[in-house]
């Protein structure tokens, strides 16, 4: 009773000193419980190996302690006197699917929509785990703050993984003995890793020393290379300098040039102009010698990734406007889930980052999907051979909405050519390997319990995953609609997925009310 109590009050009062608000204090249905038991259920491990069931899931708090097959053959082997498990809170999983929460690596938090609607779109959709670059305008010291703010065991929130931008006035940032005593501070004071974006941290001595003290002190390092700081360090010379992630499509097109060093940029351009660069940026793939982007610079990254855990993020889906701008202006969850605020700042605006559409053409977009079947293809023969390849969203960007952008670039993987079993693991096991975490990523005994319980299986189709869910229609017309996640467990705590969500569209409801 007393334990109920705590949890309660855990619930409601406030995590960094006053009261939590209305839309954080709902929705949490439980935990972490003594003991839940998931029982009967189909389980996706994560691994890439099939499915297997049924099988009872024990979770004791917050970790996984028992996975028991129950088929008829394993039941047979245990006896007569064996007794399925029991808890405090028993979740019947028969015709149900458990797999990992997944793990979106590439995440930003802006001040322009409330922090509990972006949560709550995360947990809704399954998302368990969060790499987060920017929140806001916040210092990386108010970063790490706000993840000790939210390390409370009911508040609705992803687990934060806090890695802040290299920028800023300090004179370390550009210099190689400044980057690693930064790099040290940064550690002292809870960060988990560095995102580099473009210079000084892409100046070659400068990122060996970020990289090189990044890994002693077991922090990560992702870099997204730009047009500013592909030369040198295109994708290989970063890769080989110890980035644990590459994020986006930049920099591996630079490294398979054969007949110059450098893109064929015309006179006037300037990367400061955001339609010009997006442009140039699906170019360079076209400019690309496929023998060597699939041969000596495809072995390369592969032989780094051996020696040092090297994972892609390739983020695929944030930049689907720019190859179908209609599409992703009128996607069907738009209406009941994107607040105003978000569709004001996405519209073509020169003053706003990513919305550089103000004068997007169709031979834009045909660039781009001409560009896309390169780097699909690149990224799935560099995991074929053995590399790793994680998921990451860049949502809030390009009416890409935070949580369905996660779901959607599990649609592009499986585009690009991954077995379903292979996009699983992708959210799970290898976003899991990227941030260095060793019981994240699989159902396996002495895991942590971030789980999702779904009444569909996603092998079948990744769409059921949606928030919006799918409507499917029987030869005889009739419409079924499908709606897949029921539970997401973070650390032990079972949040009813759909409640939040019906959170997130009163949210949106009450805010079109109030937009003039």
């Amino acid at each position: 009773m007393r334990e109920a109590r705590m949890c309660v009050w855990l619930l409601t009062f406030a995590l960094g000193g006053g009261w939590l608000s209305a839309q954080e204090r709902i929705a949490p249905v439980g935990g972490p419980y003594a003991r839940l038991v998931i029982r009967g259920a189909t389980v996706i491990d994560g691994t890439g190996a099939p499915p297997s069931g049924p099988v009872d899931i024990v979770i004791e708090r917050n970790v996984i302690t028992q996975v028991i097959p129950i088929d008829p053959v394993s039941l047979a082997r245990r006896g007569p006197g064996f007794q399925r498990p029991t808890g405090d809170r028993v979740i019947e999983g028969e015709n149900l699917y458990v797999m990992p929460g997944l793990v979106d690596l590439h995440t930003h938090i802006p001040d322009r929509v409330p922090i509990e609607y972006i949560f709550k779109l995360w947990l809704g959709h399954g998302v368990t785990s969060v790499r987060v670059f920017s929140i806001g305008s916040k210092s990386p010291e108010e970063m790490a703050a706000e993840k000790r703010r939210l390390a409370v065991p009911q508040a609705i929130v992803p687990r934060l993984y806090v890695y802040p931008f290299w920028r800023g006035d300090d004179p370390r940032f550009s210099d190689p003995e400044g980057a690693r005593a930064l790099v040290r501070e940064w550690k002292t004071k809870g960060l988990d890793g560095i995102k580099i974006s473009g210079k000084p941290g892409l100046y070659p001595d400068v990122l060996l020393a970020i990289c090189d003290e990044a890994r002693r002190q077991g922090m990560g390092v992702a870099v997204h290379i730009g047009q500013d700081g592909v030369v040198p360090m295109n994708a290989v010379e970063v890769a080989r300098a110890g980035a644990t992630t590459i994020e986006h499509h930049y920099g591996y097109a630079e490294a398979a040039f054969s007949e110059r060093t450098v893109q064929d940029l015309p006179a006037h351009y300037n990367y400061l102009d955001e339609p010009a660069r997006f442009r140039y940026t699906a170019k360079v793939w076209l400019e690309a010698d496929p023998t060597r982007l699939n041969g000596p610079v495809l072995e390369e990254l592969l032989k780094i990734a051996r020696e040092t855990g090297f994972v892609m993020v390739p983020t695929f889906a944030v930049y689907e406007a720019n190859r179908d701008l209609m599409r992703v202006q009128t996607l069907s969850w738009h209406e009941r889930f994107t607040l105003p605020a978000l569709m004001d700042y996405w519209r073509p605006n020169p003053r706003h980052h990513g919305a550089y559409h103000y004068a997007w053409t169709s031979e834009d977009e045909a660039t781009w999907d001409r560009m896309y079947r390169r780097w699909l293809e690149f990224v799935n023969a560099y995991k074929n051979r053995g590399g790793h390849v994680a998921v990451g969203s860049d949502a809030g960007s390009a009416y890409h909405l935070y949580g369905f952008g996660t779901i959607r670039e599990l649609e592009m993987l499986e585009r690009a050519g991954f077995h379903p079993l292979e996009v699983i693991r992708s959210a799970t096991l290898e976003g899991a390997r990227a941030l260095g975490e060793t019981r994240l990523g699989v159902i396996r005994p002495g895991y942590l319990a971030d789980l999702l319980v779904l009444e569909e299986n996603p092998l079948a189709d990744f769409k059921v995953l949606y928030g919006i869910g799918v409507t499917r229609f029987t030869p005889e017309g009739q419409a079924l609609h499908r709606h897949g996640l029921k539970y997401t467990i973070r650390d032990g705590v079972v949040f009813d997925a759909r409640a939040l969500l019906r959170d997130v569209e009163e949210m949106v409801r009450q805010a079109r009310a109030r937009k003039p």
